[in-house]
């Protein structure tokens, strides 16, 4: 079971046990449904909108077979990208991280080969550029922390790869994925696009707001079924953008990587996966191992663990885990990494 498919698993069995909060399903569609029409009665510019998607560009990834990420992500990838300057792409990292091969689509047709030049787990953005020089338009960057609750927004995928769609921003909530990662305030749209991958989240002006991450089930509200997508706020790109364009990666605020995957169960941390060769597989955690403190600290949920561990310091500190395992309870000493050192380098970067 790959990393996407677990997270369906756990998402469906969620929204299992709360069968119960179904039945106010219809009371949600009533509060919505005014949001969308209103929507639809939005006069758009059919023609500017046409030159905005003259800046979406189609991408598709080969990665290696012993790549860090081949197990879960796959080998084949592809999604989305936003011109943001004149050789510079944006777009969800998970897309292009340890490519080996990217090829870039334009709207014309016109395909040209790109490498990868920045990537940001902590974020989750990545960024390319063509290896020919092509002249491209951009997009601007807009503010993701002013989008109106009744604001129209427009999900534009690539149309190599799929529909531009009409949307509405349902919640900013917290996210906190099992691979290390946590979001404050990620952008909650519904109705779903099926090819949010790196898809840019724009305004009626053209401004980009967000990027494509991943499929929601409970886009509106946790635990009641309403698919829609999470897109990464902008304006967490620009404090590293100069950063990401000039070494590859952020080079402030870096977070100490432990190689772990994880998932909460009844107020438990359960490990899943621990990655190979990484710090907790060097220090002697195992899968199914349960978490139970971090430097002497109760531990309960996935963003108490994560932000446990991300307190201790930058990457490169050592980090006190303590584990139940089979009934005992075993210390270990985990010497943490930048994550980007741990992936595959390849000729792409």
């Amino acid at each position: 079971m790959n990393l996407w498919d677990l997270y369906l698993h756990v998402r469906i069995d969620i929204l299992k046990k709360n069968l119960a909060k179904f039945k106010f399903i219809f009371f949600l569609s009533i509060i919505l449904l005014p949001l969308f029409s209103h929507a639809n009665d939005v006069s758009i510019d059919k023609n500017k909108l046409q030159l905005y998607f003259d800046s979406i560009v189609s991408i598709d990834s080969i990665i290696p077979e012993n790549a860090r990420t081949a197990k879960s992500l796959g080998t084949v990838r592809q999604g989305s990208g936003v011109v943001i300057d004149d050789g510079t792409i944006l777009t969800i990292g998970y897309i292009v991280i340890e490519a080996k091969e990217i090829t870039i689509g334009l709207r014309n047709g016109k395909k040209i080969p790109g490498r990868l030049s920045g990537y940001d787990h902590t974020s989750g953005f990545g960024i390319i550029s063509p290896i020919i020089k092509t002249e491209l338009k951009s997009l601007k960057l807009g503010n993701s922390s002013k989008i109106d609750i009744d604001q129209p927004l427009y999900i534009l995928p690539s149309p190599l790869k799929g529909s531009g769609s009409i949307a509405k921003m349902v919640s900013r909530r917290p996210f906190a994925g099992w691979w290390e990662y946590y979001l404050d305030r990620p952008i909650y749209t519904l109705p779903n696009n099926q090819s949010w991958a790196g898809s840019p989240l724009i305004n009626s002006n053209g401004e980009i707001l967000g990027i494509g991450s991943l499929f929601i089930a409970d886009a509106a509200t946790p635990g009641i079924m309403s698919p829609g997508n999470m897109f990464v706020p902008i304006n967490l790109l620009k404090p590293i953008l100069k950063d990401l364009k000039k070494y590859g990666r952020r080079k402030s605020n870096i977070k100490p990587y432990i190689g772990l995957s994880s998932q909460e169960n009844n107020g438990k941390i359960i490990v899943t996966r621990v990655s190979q060769d990484g710090p907790s597989y060097i220090a002697g955690i195992k899968a199914n191992d349960i978490i139970t403190s971090v430097n002497g600290n109760l531990v309960k949920n996935l963003k108490n663990f994560y932000k446990t561990v991300w307190s201790t310091g930058n990457s490169g500190v050592s980090i006190n885990i303590s584990v139940e395992r089979n009934g005992k309870e075993l210390d270990f000493k985990v010497k943490s990494v930048d994550r980007m050192d741990y992936f595959i380098k390849n000729n792409s970067y």
